[in-house]
């Protein structure tokens, strides 16, 4: 064939693959997931836990988020698919596991929206002088911060309305803005400590983000002169460490959908994640000492950074500094509700594509709005792809959330914390089975090493966490398992609801796929073991902080043996159920790189279906 009939053929595929995420949408999606409210709340209770100390909170927070993402990040490069967090688990251990970990993903997306609408509320609040928002005592917000909360939340679904390539562009512009806010709070640090002002740091009268008298106990305060390895410990999941990490997997969630051309998916992969976490982890440790710096001058951290700013920037910056900061305080929570948002709709997709819930979520009369008018269609495209039954599906179960809550920041952070760790742990396992399994070839040994490391590691934080943390978020991951597997039977023979399948495999431990409901059975069971432990140590000995170290070696023991069950049970379960995955970034990159050079690619040695090779927000018409 000749060299043009074999460009022709070609072209095609070179204009699909330009419709993929490309290395800065990627780093986007994760830096802006990150970059939330966990920069402008997370270091003043970090102070109150561990005061100075704290800075040791973040960086043992961010090497075990640092683990996680390489987990997470082999798995993708190994098996690529977009909604890959529901997708694999279902592959490798069965619908019933799958079904425990999207209902863990499901309420951790939605609810991580509304607990930033609640820190932009209390922003705006502090920023706009607006009485009547933050109850005067309490940790929540009065009914009108609530409505506030409600409206901002329906803004950040408004602007997932505009469609992926809309949103891309907002999102990459947005959070350019949200990292160079910080960074420059960062040069004031050092630009302060060259050239002391000698000035006092005026402390506002406003209210600040979040009150040292909301912050729930913990065992662990600054004050109390326990600044030790255990208060350091317990500050990384029980004072918004964790949460400030979350939101690197973005790019994870489409997976699939990676440019290949050039570098080739797998770089952009490692390098948009890996990029991420070793940034953020750089910008909240010199965020916190920040607030060190606060407290050594003002005698409390409670200064908000508007009011450090107008004290040690120069005269013509003080002002202009302090907006950039009051601004950047609302619109860095709203990025990360917007990242989280659009990422949510193509998990909730997969997981309707695997009839583990309606399938009609992800139909294209459901995820489709047609664009009229010339102007608009040169801007936007012929159509939306945007999801937008499961956008409002999202926003009800944000909204319950908030409310139920009563807005209380606190204990929204919390349960995504615990669930996030819940769902994190999930890629080990099926990274260590397809390494036995179907990716044998492909998973090395150091990667099954690594994914126990990781599993281990989310064990003993999550136990750290403390009982005031850790009942919250359980209950919601029960209410979220009820759900999912109780509409099945309560809306049986009813069309509006079409996933019957799997909700009777929970109780059959013996039959087709009685490994997969063990699995589950284990899973659930082996947190919830955990939190009663965390129960034991509130009550029984709850000023002893040194023996919640003690608990974590048994923990951690505990914890290898369970994942070493839930690997062998996954590999029983794929030696029946032969799973169906895409094949490895590697082999894309070795095809396209052949391609490039005219050579023919050296065929597979197991064929897979490919993943996605549409535009990351096409919907799939649902089957049957």
């Amino acid at each position: 064939m000749s060299a043009p009939a074999a460009e022709s053929l070609d072209a095609p595929e070179r204009r699909a693959d330009r419709r993929r995420l490309s290395a800065p949408a990627l780093f986007f999606l994760a830096a802006g997931g990150v970059i939330g409210s966990g920069w402008t709340l997370g270091g003043l209770l970090a102070d109150q836990g561990a005061g100075s100390w704290a800075v040791f909170s973040w960086l043992i927070g961010g090497g075990l988020m640092l683990v996680i993402a390489s987990v997470m990040v082999i798995l993708s490069t190994v098996a690529p698919k977009t909604g890959g967090l529901i997708f694999l688990p279902l592959q490798a251990s069965g619908p019933v596991l799958a079904t425990v970990v999207a209902a863990g993903l499901w309420v951790f997306y939605a609810i991580n929206p509304a607990s930033e609408a609640v820190a932009m509320t209390r922003a705006l609040s502090g920023w706009t002088q607006a009485r009547g928002v933050i109850p005067a005592h309490g940790n929540g917000l009065t009914g009108t911060g609530l409505g506030w909360a409600v409206a901002l939340m329906l803004a950040v679904t408004a602007v997932n309305l505009l469609g992926p390539r809309l949103f891309l562009v907002v999102n990459g512009v947005l959070t350019v803005f949200k990292i160079l806010v910080p960074v420059l709070i960062v040069l004031l640090l050092l630009y302060a400590e060259l050239h002391p002002s000698g000035r006092a740091i005026h402390v506002s009268a406003a209210p600040a983000p979040l009150p040292t008298a909301s912050v729930a106990s913990s065992g662990a305060s600054s004050s109390s002169g326990h600044n030790d390895l255990a208060t350091v410990l317990t500050t990384v999941t029980a004072n918004g460490v964790i949460y400030a990490y979350l939101g690197f997997q973005g790019p994870l969630d489409f997976a699939g959908s990676v440019r290949r051309s050039g570098r080739g998916e797998a770089a952009r992969m490692r390098r948009a994640v890996y990029g991420t976490v070793c940034g953020s982890i750089l910008l909240y440790v010199a965020l916190q000492l920040v607030v060190v710096y606060l407290r050594h001058h003002t005698g409390s951290a409670q200064t908000p950074y508007t009011d450090f700013a107008q004290t040690v920037a120069p005269s013509w910056a003080a002002h202009p500094m302090s907006i950039l900061i009051n601004l950047d305080q609302v619109l860095s929570p709203a990025g990360a509700a917007m990242v989280f948002t659009y990422v949510l709709t193509r998990e909730v997709a997969a997981l309707s594509r695997a009839h583990l819930t309606h399938r009609g979520l992800q139909m294209s009369r459901y995820s489709v709005i047609a664009v009229r008018g010339a102007r608009l269609r040169r801007l936007v495209g012929e159509r939306l792809d945007v999801y937008w039954l499961i956008l409002i599906v999202d926003f009800v179960i944000s909204t319950v959330a908030l409310l139920c809550m009563d807005g209380n920041w606190i204990v929204l952070g919390s349960i995504t914390t615990v669930l996030a760790l819940v769902v994190y742990v999930t890629p080990s396992v099926v990274l260590a089975a397809l390494g036995r399994g179907a990716r044998r070839d492909t998973v090395r040994r150091r990667h099954r090493v690594l994914a126990e490391a990781a599993f281990v590691s989310i064990a003993v934080i999550f136990l750290l966490a403390g009982w005031d943390r850790l009942w919250p978020g359980m209950t919601a991951l029960t209410v979220g398992c009820v759900l999912l597997f109780g509409m099945p039977k309560w809306a049986d023979g009813r069309r509006w609801y079409d996933a019957r399948l799997h909700a009777p495999q929970l109780l059959r431990l013996r039959g087709e796929h009685a490994n997969s409901a063990r699995s589950a059975w284990l899973l659930y069971g082996f947190f919830g073991v955990i939190t009663l432990v965390s129960l034991l140590n509130e009550f029984v000995w709850p000023t002893h902080l040194a023996v919640r170290l003690a608990t974590a070696v048994p923990v951690a023991a505990l914890a290898a043996v369970v994942f070493r069950a839930l690997v062998d049970l996954s590999e029983q379960y794929m030696a029946v159920h032969p799973p169906t995955l895409p094949e490895p970034m590697r082999a894309r990159d070795a095809a396209d790189g052949a391609a490039i050079h005219g050579l023919e690619p050296a065929l597979p040695a197991q064929s897979s279906p490919s993943s996605e090779t549409a535009l990351p927000s096409q919907p799939a018409q649902a089957s049957g």
